[in-house]
């Protein structure tokens, strides 16, 4: 487990990506700012907590991609299940971080950081199935995609769009913890990809 610690590379990428997600919850909780609409020619209130997951999740995947193939190569070693902890306590730590900030500040938004970093993780984990060099990119294009497309001409978010749902939405919590699972196992099952 150690040579897995170290080749994942959890302390120099991961931990500083959780304290920038970190800061970006403390210092942006319920601060909102005005992103012009594709759709509706107007503009919508963007909350800036909905980029918090980034550095999370773009870190988490760095570090799944930090690979010491040969060693990995040996089917005794269980490397899978090493990864889905690591990718499990991301997402529980984004959660935590939530609940704590939503508790602290009121924010209902700060709840839905756990489901937000969990259904950006899971779509993350797919596309790195099938185009590892672009799953990096797929937290921030969904969310950019939210931002331009994901809203009505009455500024209420699409059903698909996930993230700007209410934390008590049971369709949103719903579709993040199936692509969430769906995305951990297509991780685990998949064979190493650089």
């Amino acid at each position: 487990m150690i040579w897995w610690f170290k080749a994942r590379r959890i302390v120099p990428v991961l931990l500083p990506c959780l304290a920038g997600f970190v800061v970006i919850v403390a210092l942006f909780s319920g601060v909102t700012v005005d992103f012009p609409s594709l759709l509706t020619g107007g503009s919508n209130d963007f909350l800036i907590m909905l980029l918090a997951p980034v550095p999370a999740t773009s870190g988490l995947l760095l570090c799944l991609t930090s690979r010491l193939v040969e060693s990995e190569a040996a089917r005794w070693r269980p490397v899978h299940h090493y990864d889905a902890l690591l990718i499990t306590a991301t997402v529980a730590f984004a959660a935590a971080v939530g609940c704590v900030a939503g508790w602290a500040s009121g924010s209902g938004d700060a709840w839905s950081l756990g489901r937000n970093t969990g259904f950006l993780t899971g779509l993350m984990l797919l596309v790195h199935t099938a185009a590892p060099q672009g799953a990096v990119a797929v937290p921030v294009g969904w969310v950019f995609t939210v931002v331009f497309v994901g809203f009505d001409r009455f500024h209420r978010p699409y059903p698909w769009t996930v993230l700007p749902q209410p934390p008590t939405e049971p369709l949103s919590l719903t579709t993040a913890l199936a692509v969430f699972a769906v995305g951990l196992i297509a991780h685990a099952t998949a064979h190493p990809r650089l």
